[in-house]
């Protein structure tokens, strides 16, 4: 390479590595005040981004490992926004939440340099999708003043009916739930084997007995080409959970026993640990306690041995569920144990074994736990709960 293309060609290279670098570090938060955040908004122009989360928030911890790190993501979120994240039950938190009216975790809130909220978005999402927010936060036709008044002018195409949807699904869930209800009632059948109809189906279908859930069990094999096999998987397992519940809830045990084998009876071990946790619920409800107590046992040594998060949730349901039933209860003090010993440094683990603990009148292996999910907790109130515990525990 002769000098003068070197001269040239090394400062370009050197600025691509450091853009990389920089991208790979993920997304660079700034750690200010929020009235620092507003001064450097509007001398740089730009829109602040916020996420708000809390220490125990595992959706907010997923965010963070998976997402937030991808160069593509680091990219677009450091290029267009002045980034920032506030634990909402820490320093100014607590008063942020309040202002912003933040009650779920993680919520995201794009804001401008006068403190105006211009958009927010929140949950666990994909990197796609999340990139997706960061571009309707940068566009002011996007805002939902903009697209309501679109709406209200009567436009009812939709891919605006959708993105209209998302924004109210983070300002106004009663009417988010109208939207969704029409745009499951009015979806062209014809359109819906395709992107926007996808869309749509995950959006509004919430069981695979509304219209959209159940045209979309009946063509899973149409979406093949658009999207991928886990994410059909997913939401086809998604709409017989709920459709499940349903029969629980109302209950109708021959549907429940007949439609519940869409899971016992795959051969996808998902399903199959699925299938435990819908049979758990249901011998729980109908306070079969005998039978719930040699499927969790049955269990506990195969689907969920190496499961902790599903051991931990289901001994937490049998411990409130069960109550006053001392062969359920202490099914799930080793269900807890077990958990415990998979995910030791996970607060969930640790202060469903104390709970347990105290249920089943273990003192010492209770404290234990219970301090252990003290120093885990993180946030004053979660503190507060698990000395609530300790005491119970040290009364025994």
């Amino acid at each position: 390479m002769k000098m003068k293309n070197i001269r040239i060609f090394l400062p370009l290279l050197l600025l691509l590595i450091s853009v990389s670098a920089l991208a790979q570090e993920g997304i660079q938060f700034n750690n200010m005040s929020f009235a620092d955040l507003k001064a450097k908004a509007a001398a740089e122009k730009r829109l602040i981004f916020i996420d708000c989360y809390t220490s125990w928030c595992a959706p907010c911890k997923w965010m963070d490992q998976n997402v937030f790190t991808l160069p593509e993501v680091a990219a677009q979120y450091n290029a267009k926004f002045i980034n920032a994240r506030f634990d909402m039950e820490k320093g100014e938190g607590p008063e942020l939440r309040k202002q912003y009216n933040v009650s779920s975790f993680p919520t995201y809130l794009f804001i401008d340099a006068t403190g105006k909220l211009v958009y927010r978005s929140g949950s666990r999402m994909t990197a796609a999708e999340f990139m997706a927010v960061g571009e309707n936060a940068g566009n002011p036709a996007k805002s939902l003043a903009a697209m309501r008044e679109k709406y209200d002018a009567g436009n009812r195409e939709m891919q605006f009916m959708l993105d209209y949807f998302d924004v109210l699904q983070d300002n106004d869930r009663q009417a988010a739930s109208q939207l969704g209800t029409e745009i499951n009632a009015t979806f062209p059948e014809k359109y819906l084997a395709t992107p926007v109809g996808w869309k749509a189906i995950q959006k509004t279908a919430y069981s695979a007995e509304d219209r959209l859930g159940a045209w979309f069990m009946q063509h899973q094999g149409d979406f093949k080409t658009i999207a991928s096999k886990g994410a059909i998987d997913s939401l086809s397992d998604r709409m017989v959970a709920y459709q499940l519940y349903s029969y629980v809830r109302n209950n109708n045990d021959s549907a429940f026993l007949r439609r519940v084998k869409y899971f016992t009876g795959s051969k996808m071990l998902s399903r199959q640990k699925d299938g435990v946790m819908q049979e758990a619920e249901y011998l729980l409800a109908r306070e079969r306690y005998a039978d719930f107590n040699k499927l969790a046992a049955r269990s506990l040594k195969g689907l969920l041995k190496d499961d902790a998060d599903k051991l931990s949730f289901l001994a937490r349901r049998a411990e409130y569920k069960g109550e006053g039933q001392p062969a359920v209860q202490q099914i799930a003090y080793e269900m807890a144990k077990r958990a415990v010993v998979l995910q030791p440094g996970e607060y969930s683990t640790q202060s469903t074994l104390a709970q347990l603990c105290l249920t089943t009148r273990k003192k010492e292996e209770g404290l234990a736990a219970a301090k252990i999910a003290y120093s885990l907790a993180g946030t004053t109130k979660i503190e507060g709960l698990v000395n609530k515990l300790i005491a119970k525990l040290e009364a025994l």
